[in-house]
């Protein structure tokens, strides 16, 4: 991937309108987003309706989606995929599962294994920064953002894309 695509998550409101800043994510595949850390944690246990906005400036880029189904990776509870409601156009990250050759010569590659599949996932969330130490609403008052989550948090992600598209 040559150019950086940003998703942020936010809560959906009952009215159905975009809600709270909650946290980041990875655009894994056009189709599913692996939620950072802590919101990871809080979405394993209890789901809730969400929406994503992703942006990828260098292809300008901006949608905002919501998200079908949150799902938790079994075998590996700390890792949570966002299922989106419809595929995102923005550059995705990919899963960087090694795929080997057949020693048989009958199908060009063998399929990955769930393990190798959650294990490769893994490195992508392992790559993920970690947030503070400090509760989240502690660092936005302390330095306006909370580092490594991929910049400032906003109350409605249409509003960058108002501003993408020179609405202000």
């Amino acid at each position: 991937m040559t150019s950086r695509t940003s998703v942020v998550v936010h809560a959906v409101g009952e009215s159905g309108a975009t809600g709270e800043f909650l946290g980041a994510a990875t655009l894994l595949e056009p189709e599913f987003a692996l939620v950072h850390r802590p919101l990871n944690q809080a979405l394993a246990n209890g789901p809730r309706r969400l929406r994503v906005g992703i942006f990828a400036a260098e292809h300008d880029i901006g949608e905002v989606i919501d998200v079908a189904r949150i799902r938790v990776v079994p075998d590996a509870p700390d890792l949570v995929l966002l299922e989106l409601a419809v595929a995102s156009m923005a550059p995705a990250h990919g899963v960087p599962v090694a795929l080997l050759d057949d020693p048989l010569g009958v199908q060009p590659f063998l399929e990955p294994t769930n393990a190798d599949i959650v294990a490769a996932v893994r490195v992508v969330f392992d790559q993920t920064p970690r947030p503070p130490d400090i509760p989240a609403a502690e660092a936005i008052d302390e330095v306006g953002f909370v580092p490594g989550l991929g910049g400032f948090p906003v109350e409605d992600p249409l509003r960058w894309l108002s501003r993408l598209f020179g609405g202000g």
